[in-house]
């Protein structure tokens, strides 16, 4: 994650650490926010440490993290606004915290008395009671409804039954005697016709007579089916009025009931409504305390409202010179840094001469150092080689020619050749001779001597003598690649 200048300001200020960091510190940290970041957590520490020495061992480290960056940024460059620079910053670190000296506004609610005992009457409002007994309704007439009311459900079918009908019997006897009558009256006037002799004349005027009367009998009995039935329909309307009577005392008996029990209600409903009237003007007093202490309140809140407005201002006229100081602090710094830019670009092409000329210093004391002869300690100074290594390789290439001339006196014509060869290539040991073995250079690791020489050409990196094995020992120069470097390892 990528921090600011902002970011370390909250840090040492949530940590409150931001007195403890001098000026040059506060100036380190606005081009590096990282270190700003750990340093204010390393000086938490030591003001949080429980012993000396914890709180020592945190100091040091605080000095050595501020020194290592101190030498990787600027190198001991100082702008022609460092000044300045210093005391805004000092202004910041020093900058007090915001105070604003008004009081808030304090609500007095002068009516909670009130409304308590209001409140208070209402949680204690009695439960509505009435001490009046409802009517209540007995019907005397229940028993001899259900009696009559049986009478009539379950009343038998009509049947009828010549035989067991007394009406039937009374006309059968005066039939039968009038027509026992009119038998013997018609043998009588028969017999006195006939001079008292019994004939078939008289017998059957005999036996007309009594038909006569039986026939009568017979023709009776569709009539007395009829008035039987009709009895026994008269029977069950007369039943059915009786039961109507009753039904009809009944109902006027339970119509009185039920006017005593509309005035109950009506009664009661007056007392329910009297009861919720004292209750609601309860309700209604309360209402009308709340909303003169609600007038109250918005007005203690249009006060606060005020005087939150007047602090917020106040606040931002704090925040506005806070910030006035930090946008003046980066104009500085921009400035500063714009003239360490130059003087970086100054350095680099200061850099690139002096490589230039160590190159060029080096490859004449390569030359006369192959030819066997001493530099002299100015040129040898330009190029930058040790006098350490300077005698290692000189007596190399002393023992190198030795050795060629030892060989080409004895006639050894190939390995005069060869050697010759090798020494007019002007390669050193473990350069040219060995390009494969491998080379500690710091930053590029492990490379092969092939790899390390091309970055002498690149002029990345330079040859700093010889380790005791015979092996070029390099280190690197302030010249950054313009490319990627691809080594062979």
């Amino acid at each position: 994650m990528a921090y600011t200048y902002t970011d370390f300001l909250k840090k040492a200020a949530a940590s409150n650490t931001l007195k403890d960091f001098d000026p040059d510190e506060l100036r380190l940290a606005q081009p590096n926010p990282d270190y700003g970041i750990a340093a204010a957590s390393l000086k938490a520490e030591a003001n949080t440490a429980s012993t000396s020495a914890q709180r020592a061992l945190a100091n040091q480290a605080a000095d050595q993290l501020a020194a290592s960056y101190r030498a990787a940024s600027y190198n001991g460059f100082t702008g022609s606004k460092q000044e300045e620079i210093d005391n805004v910053l000092g202004q910041i670190g020093s900058f007090p915290d915001f105070s604003y000296d008004q009081q808030a506004p304090e609500y007095d609610n002068k009516y909670e008395e009130e409304q308590d005992a209001i409140l208070d009457q209402i949680g204690k409002y009695p439960d509505f009671s009435w001490d009046q007994q409802a009517p209540t309704y007995t019907n005397p007439y229940e028993q001899l409804q259900q009696e009559l009311l049986d009478k009539i459900l379950n009343r038998q079918d009509f049947t009828w039954d010549k035989d067991t009908d007394p009406v039937f019997g009374a006309y059968q006897k005066q039939y039968l005697r009038e027509g026992e009558r009119a038998t013997a009256n018609a043998l009588a006037q028969a017999a006195a016709a006939s001079g008292g002799q019994t004939s078939s004349y008289a017998a059957t005027a005999a036996a007309q007579a009594g038909n006569y009367y039986a026939a009568q009998l017979s023709d009776k009995i569709p009539e007395l089916y009829n008035q039987a039935y009709q009895r026994y329909l008269s029977e069950y309307e007369q039943m059915a009025n009786d039961l109507g009577l009753v039904n009809n005392q009944q109902q006027i008996g339970y119509k009185e009931y039920l006017d005593k029990l509309s005035q109950y209600n009506t009664d009661k409903n007056f007392a329910y409504q009297q009861y919720l009237d004292d209750y609601n003007k309860l309700l209604s007093y309360l209402d009308a305390v709340n909303g003169q202490e609600q007038m109250d309140y918005q007005e203690y809140q249009d006060k606060l409202g005020q005087f939150n407005v007047d602090k917020e201002f106040a606040y931002q006229q704090y925040l506005d010179n806070y910030n006035k100081l930090q946008s003046y602090l980066g104009s500085l710094q921009s400035a500063n840094q714009s003239e360490y830019q130059q003087y970086l670009d100054q350095q680099q092409r200061t850099d690139s001469q002096n490589q230039q000329t160590k190159e060029l210093a080096q490859a004449q004391v390569d030359g006369i150092l192959q030819a066997g002869v001493m530099p002299s300690s100015d040129l040898i100074a330009k190029s930058g080689y040790t006098q350490e290594y300077v005698n290692a390789m000189l007596q190399y290439y002393r023992q190198k020619a030795a050795s060629a001339y030892k060989s080409s006196g004895s006639g050894g014509g190939s390995n005069s050749t060869a050697s010759t060869s090798t020494s007019s290539s002007g390669a050193k040991p473990g350069v040219s001779g060995n390009t494969g073995v491998l080379v500690s250079v710091p930053q590029y690791g492990e490379i092969t001597v092939a790899d390390a020489e091309r970055l002498v050409k690149e002029g990345l990196v330079r040859r700093t003598g010889v380790d005791k094995y015979g092996r070029p020992t390099y280190a690197p120069t302030a010249k950054k690649p313009s490319q990627n470097i691809q080594l062979s390892r």
